[in-house]
This record gives C-alpha cells, structure tokens and sequence, in this order.
C-alpha cells in the first residue's frame, strides 16, 4: 500500500512536515486493514493519515478498518475531528496503556452523548 510506512519530521526530505512527526504503518489480510500510528497526531500528521486513509478505503472498501493508537503521544484538535469521523465510518480503534484507553473512553463517550465536543483542552503538539 502506497501510505505502508510514513515517517514525516526532516525539512527538505520529501514531504516534510516540520516538528510533527508521525509514522503510519498498515497490515492488510483478506479481511481486515489495520493502520498503526506513532507519534503527534496534530498539525499536517492529521492530513497525512487522512489521506492514509481514505486512499486505503478506495482501492480496498470492503476491507474492516481498524487503528491502533498504541503508539500515539498527543492529539490536537484536528486530530480528534479525523478519529471521531473515522470511528463514526465504522473504523475500530484499540490501544494498550492508561493515554491509549482513555482515548477510546473519549471516542466512545462522544458517540454514546451525541456530543460533538473535543476531549480536553487545545494543545499545542
């Protein structure tokens, strides 16, 4: 898959992203597509998984969809607008650690309150 393995942080090497740094990395059976992220999903990381993803979608729609979040150390507004719309598209998340699960408990309390608001405060990644 064209997006496998991103790793954007180094001016002047390809795309560059300035200080965001994320990597993106994707596993694919016959019926699943599983995205791992690591890093900062702020900023241009957010577009990048986004286009990740939706590239994914297109050349596999019948594929189930999941994101791991393990991996991922902060998440600015943007960020929470991408996971909130994948996970109302059906895509699953999973986590491991106390940050990982109380992303989850974020997702899923705002799905099950109808809210639309963003977790915490803004921060800056």
């Amino acid at each position: 898959m064209a997006c496998g393995m991103l790793s954007r942080s180094v001016p002047g090497e390809g795309r560059s992203f300035g200080k965001t740094m994320i990597r993106i990395e994707t596993h694919q059976t016959e019926s699943h597509l599983t995205f791992r992220i690591a890093g900062k999903l702020c900023g241009a990381s957010v577009r990048a998984l986004e286009d990740c993803w939706k590239a994914a979608h297109l050349s596999a729609p019948a594929l189930e969809e999941a994101v791991d979040l393990s991996e991922v150390s902060s998440i600015d507004k943007a960020g929470w607008h991408l996971l909130r719309h994948m996970h109302r598209d059906g895509v699953r998340f999973s986590a491991k650690g106390l940050t990982g699960q109380t992303v989850l408990d974020e997702l899923t309390a705002t799905e099950l309150s109808g809210k639309n608001e963003i977790p915490g405060k803004e921060e800056k990644c």
